[in-house]
């Protein structure tokens, strides 16, 4: 969210993201081949075209020219589209499918909750309209809460997309489709500029006597609404499809007519043809979520009375009850189980509970509408109800939990400009209201508890008093559905979808920025529970649920709302933070950490996500070697992956579902995984891919948070500093390219580049159809087929090879020509240019590195003060990722972060070794500039020889010493980072690996 221009909105978007761009590509991509000027081949070939075979065919050319529709064509043949998304899935390491699913053009876009969804959808509009000149697109969205999010985010958004796109001609109006006037859709059907409609699928669904949409209008010249939407053939994106699989929901959308339809969503129903995936361990791994950590409240002296909760009420195969009891285990230990009771069965009864708290206790009847039972010494308790839990107690400690991690946090982040927010799920209004009816007179138990910890809590600290002095009352705020009584405005339980819900939302969702601002006194925010999908806010750092978690996708939805990476005021608006010791999200549950963890990792797996456990697609993006034994950019792919997942399986490595067994031991003396010949080289990356399949990295326990002390006088040291304005001076390089060099290996490169397919035209009598290659089989009726070449305009190759490349004209021009297969450029332009983009990128990637020349400039890469700065602020450290330093004067921190077992090893080292005086794992910040993007070195060492020569050391840790092992950009880097040191005077910088440190 940062790096890019201003928006008008004071957010910043990052228009840079890999991941992002990766995903709107694969969109992109499936259309290769289209023409850009489509609409105008048709109309200038439909005179050639036999006249339409239905009446049908000739209806929606008449429609279209009725409403005036400008509209989508789309003349790629299927075939031709089945094979770009075959190539798109290889590529993202996705299983290739064998033909379309449902033969219909209906593609999934999978993307984890929190980054960037919509973003990616809104963008890929304008890239199919400059790409492509599709320009009318209908987000369809499940609920006005949605819908509203949309909204929001396209008018943050707008100035950003023009920035990018206006340069490009593309213009764009957004409005919501509101179903009061039916005209509404005329501007959207006869624009030339791209035209976003966002609609509910409540307002298509329906017919004449529910919806407007489907009545004709007189202003319409007798039309229905539809018939405008459906003669544009609009692009259909999807928002939260799962919500939207209903066989209504389904021809409603298909009623619209679209060219093809998107759908985004964290969690597909059912599956078509998926053609990106960034699941939850991708999202982590990245580092494009928080990291989640759990702090428990568990009950003390739980069973002082007895706990009972009715689960379900069930009639076959015989009535029985589901009650959640607190049962004595074989170690005489008490754990909660669900257990089925029957009619008049004692509720202690050695089979059931062997619990004598529940003596006397009994159901005395059962019904299953409405679902309850009743209870002899209690009386009637309903479904989902529970009785004896002593919540109140817990609740309260639960708030005071949050409320500690809260100040903790705000004192931690205040100064970086982050507002921290806290967001409590309650599910019964009068928990919060009492006898009041407004945020302003409530008074019910969370209220009073949370007034009256918030001050015992502030009071332990003066800093937390001079943060937040305000009565507890400013500090929070309730969003509920409302309803008017009269003149009197009050709050109302609800279920998150009804009418009086979109007043909550809208109070939600439209003052995100407001809820962002330092000034905004608000920072505790109570939300009904029912109030979880289509709202999140990034500043959401704590959650807490105060019910019995029960749901099975309760965690998940809960912790979506707020794993989105945190914004920072800045003086260029707001700014992403994706500092791992920032962005976390505290769950404060009433659980244990093992059941929230086992609990979400089932909810998980119920979706079709394997969190924690191997996944069949682990080892999709693992780079290929070429024929001799380097890596390459091309990738392992879905097949080859599942081939060594199921060759763990049968070794015993990993159980059915991918869970790692206790036979995996990459650490014992001769470890070995049996790997297939072909595999064997991969071994390393697939050890190291195994060991991170564990659900304690994407959860964490707070007892495992641990903060660093920094050795404050090793900063303030004159040698430090010496040594620290060594390796930092700044550098510029120039990269000097032998032109005649370049030519050779491009036109080289080029030439043995596959054979690029002709695109033809056929014009049949269904109309016009764009195909690669020659005809495939002749039909009695053979329509008329005729090369691209010459129908239409070409696209400028030189200059879009030059905004690739950077290269001269003279140079394409002679590579070009050079190359002798320019005709395949005029038969079958876009492909030709992709081929040739890709040829000369990486012929150039790999010369660029031999001619980089660096020369030492003032200034430094990391001013000392600076990094004093960042040392004293405190961090979200935890243990699983830190050595503990045993001679601490040696080192900045008690404790060193480390990203792999290699960096620990190696850490572990320098502290034993009495010849290193000092060493520090460098910060991210401390960042190198090379041709391929800039470099973070790992360690910075002062060694001592013969008691008194002090040498600088700069290390990069590695698994290998083999170049061919690492990938090119890796090894591009490196290569200049040692060039860049060379020219500072560091001469001493180097690759380490186990068996091979050397220092």
């Amino acid at each position: 969210m940062k790096n890019s221009t201003a928006s008008g909105s004071g957010f910043q978007f990052d228009a840079s993201q890999p991941y992002q761009l990766d995903a709107i590509a694969s969109v992109v991509d499936l259309f290769d081949g289209q023409p850009k000027d489509a609409e105008k081949l048709v109309t200038t070939l439909r005179g050639a075209a036999v006249l339409p075979d239905s009446d049908q065919a000739a209806l929606d050319i008449d429609l279209t020219q009725e409403v005036g529709a400008v509209g989508n064509s789309l003349v790629l043949d299927r075939d031709l589209i089945l094979a770009n998304l075959q190539r798109v899935q290889d590529r993202n390491g996705l299983e290739v499918a064998p033909s379309l699913a449902g033969d219909a053009l209906d593609f999934d876009i999978e993307m984890e909750t929190g980054t960037g969804k919509t973003y990616v959808y809104l963008r890929t509009i304008f890239d199919l309209a400059v790409r492509y000149n599709f320009t009318k697109f209908v987000i369809l969205v499940p609920s006005v809460a949605i819908r509203e999010g949309v909204s929001t985010s396209i008018r943050l958004m707008r100035q950003h997309f023009e920035n990018l796109y206006k340069p490009q001609g593309v213009t764009f109006d957004a409005s919501i489709y509101s179903g009061k006037s039916a005209e509404e859709v005329q501007s959207f059907a006869t624009s030339t500029n791209v035209q976003i409609l966002i609609m509910t699928i409540d307002s298509i669904r329906g017919n004449a006597n529910t919806r407007i949409i489907h009545q004709t209008r007189d202003k319409l010249n007798g039309l229905r609404p539809i018939d405008y939407l459906k003669a544009t053939h609009p692009v259909v994106i999807m928002d939260e499809p799962q919500n939207m699989e209903s066989q209504l929901s389904q021809s409603a959308v298909g009623e619209l007519d679209p060219v093809f339809t998107l759908r985004y969503s964290a969690t597909h129903k059912k599956q078509r043809n998926v053609v990106y995936r960034l699941d939850p361990v991708d999202a982590h791994d990245l580092g494009l979520v928080k990291q989640i950590v759990v702090a428990e409240v568990a009950q003390q002296g739980a069973d002082a009375t007895p706990y009972i909760k009715l689960v379900e009420v069930r009639r076959e195969p015989s009535w029985s009850a589901r009650l959640e009891l607190s049962c004595r285990k074989a170690d005489g230990s008490l754990e909660r189980r669900v257990v089925s009771v029957k009619q008049h069965q004692e509720l202690s009864d050695a089979r059931l509970t062997n619990n004598p708290i529940y003596e006397g206790w009994r159901i005395n009847e059962m019904s299953i509408e409405p679902a309850y039972v009743d209870l002899t010494t209690h009386g009637f308790l309903y479904e989902g109800e529970s009785i004896g839990a002593s919540a109140g107690a817990i609740y309260k400690e639960m708030i005071r939990e949050t409320i500690r991690e809260h100040l903790r946090k705000e004192s931690m982040l205040r100064t970086k400009g982050i507002k921290v927010l806290s967001l409590f799920f309650v599910d019964k209004v009068a928990s919060y209201l009492g006898d009041g009816t407004n945020n302003d007179d409530a008074n019910g138990d969370f209220v009073q508890w949370f007034d009256e910890v918030f001050v015992e809590e502030r009071a332990t600290s003066a800093r937390y008093q001079e943060l937040l002095p305000q009565a507890p009352s400013e500090l929070r705020r309730a969003y509920f559905s409302q309803i008017k009584r009269g003149k009197t405005t009050t709050f109302q339980d609800s279920s998150g979808t009804t009418k009086a819900d979109d007043g909550a939302y809208e109070l939600i969702m439209q003052q995100k920025e407001r809820l962002l601002d330092e000034n905004e006194p608000v920072r505790f925010i109570f939300s009904h529970s029912a109030l979880r999908e289509g709202w999140d806010n990034p500043n959401v750092f704590q959650i807490c649920t105060l019910r019995e978690m029960g749901a099975e996708t309760e965690r998940r939805q809960t912790l979506g709302r707020g794993l989105r990476l945190p914004v920072a005021k800045t003086d260029d608006g707001y700014t992403r933070v994706a500092d791992r010791g920032v962005a976390t999200l505290t769950v404060v549950a009433n659980e244990s950490y093992t059941k929230f963890a086992d609990a979400l990792q089932r909810e998980y797996k119920d979706a079709g996500v394997e969190i924690g456990r191997v996944r069949r697609a682990e080892f999709s993006k693992i780079p290929l070697q070429d024929e001799n034994g380097a890596l390459t950019d091309d990738q392992f792919g879905y097949q080859r992956s599942v081939l060594v997942w199921e060759h763990l399986k049968d070794k015993g490595f990993i159980d059915k579902d991918g869970a790692v067994t206790s036979k995996f031991q990459p650490s014992q003396l001769g470890f070995d995984l049996g790997l297939p010949v072909d595999f064997v080289w991969a071994e390393p990356i697939i050890i190291e891919l195994v060991e991170r399949a564990n659900i304690g990295k994407y959860v964490k326990p707070v007892s495992k948070r641990q903060p660093r002390v920094l050795n404050k006088q090793l900063y303030a040291n004159p040698e430090f500093e010496e040594f620290w304005e060594a390796i930092t001076q700044k550098t510029t390089y120039r990269v000097r390219v032998g032109r005649d060099r370049l030519i050779e290996n491009a036109v080289r490169a080029i030439r043995e580049a596959p054979t690029i397919d002709p695109l033809r035209i056929e014009v049949t009598r269904a109309g016009v159809k764009v195909t690669r290659g020659g005809a495939k089989g002749l039909e009695i009726s053979a329509p008329r087929r005729e090369l691209l070449a010459g129908s239409y305009d070409l696209p400028d190759i030189i200059t879009e090879l030059q905004e690739a490349t950077s290269l001269t004209r003279k140079t394409i021009v002679d590579i070009l020509i050079g190359s002798e297969r320019l005709g395949e450029f005029i038969g079958n332009p876009n492909d030709f240019i992709a081929m040739t983009k890709r040829a000369l990128q990486s012929e150039l990637a790999k010369i660029v590195v031999d001619g980089i020349q660096y020369e030492r400039i003032a200034g430094s890469v990391y001013e000392l003060r600076e990094l004093q700065r960042d040392g004293e602020e405190e961090k979200e450290r935890f243990l699983d990722q830190m050595y503990k330093v045993q001679h601490t004067q040696k080192t900045d921190f008690d404790y060193v972060v480390f990203d792999s077992d290699v960096e620990r090893q190696f850490a572990e080292l320098l502290d034993s070794r009495e010849d290193i005086k000092l060493f520090m794992k460098l910060p991210a910040k401390f960042k190198i500039d090379t041709p391929v993007g800039p470099y973070n070195p790992d360690w910075a060492i002062i060694k001592q020889e013969d008691g008194e020569d002090r040498i600088y050391m700069i290390r990069e840790t590695k698994s290998t010493l083999d170049d061919s092992k690492l990938r090119p950009t890796e090894l591009a880097k490196i290569k200049s980072a040692k060039r860049h040191f060379e020219a500072i005077g560091i001469d001493d910088y180097a690759r380490a690996v186990p068996g091979a440190w050397r220092i």
